[in-house]
C-alpha cells in the first residue's frame, strides 16, 4: 500500500517494514517527522517493524527527530542513497538512534535485509 501524504512524503507499507520517502527540499522537523511517525503508528498498531528511508531526495532531517520518540515497535533503520553525503550524514545520524541501523546504496539491498530481519 502506498500513501502520499501531506505534500512532503510517501510512505509504501509491506508487511513487516516501511519505506519513508521526502520530497526534495523538506526541512524533516520533529512536527513533520510525528505527523510520519502517526501513519505508520495508524498501520502497524503495536507490530514490530523496521523503517527505510529512501533519500532519492535531498531534504534535511532536525537532529531532534532521532533523539524524541522513536517507536517502540521500531526494531531497525535503513538509510537509502547512492549519494556519498547521504552516506556521511547517516554516519552522523547513527550515533543518534540506539536500534540496529544500516545504509544501502539501493532499495533493493535494503528491502532483503528488513524481509530477513524478523
Amino acid at each position: 500500500m502506498s500513501l502520499d501524504c501531506e505534500n512532503f512524503f510517501e510512505l509504501e507499507f509491506y508487511e513487516s517494514f516501511v519505506i519513508v520517502t521526502i520530497y526534495e527540499g523538506v526541512f524533516l522537523t520533529l512536527e513533520k517527522a510525528q505527523i510520519v511517525r502517526e501513519k505508520i503508528k495508524a498501520y502497524y498498531k503495536s507490530k514490530d517493524f523496521v523503517m527505510i528511508t529512501n533519500r532519492k531526495f535531498k531534504h534535511e532531517v532536525a537532529k531532534e527527530v532521532f533523539l524524541q520518540g522513536q517507536p517502540p515497535n521500531m526494531k531497525g533503520l535503513a538509510i537509502v542513497s547512492e549519494e556519498k553525503t547521504e552516506r556521511d550524514n547517516a554516519m552522523i545520524q547513527q550515533k543518534l538512534f540506539d536500534k540496529s541501523f544500516a545504509f544501502f546504496e539501493n532499495l533493493e539491498e535494503a528491502k532483503s535485509w528488513a524481509e530477513g530481519y524478523f
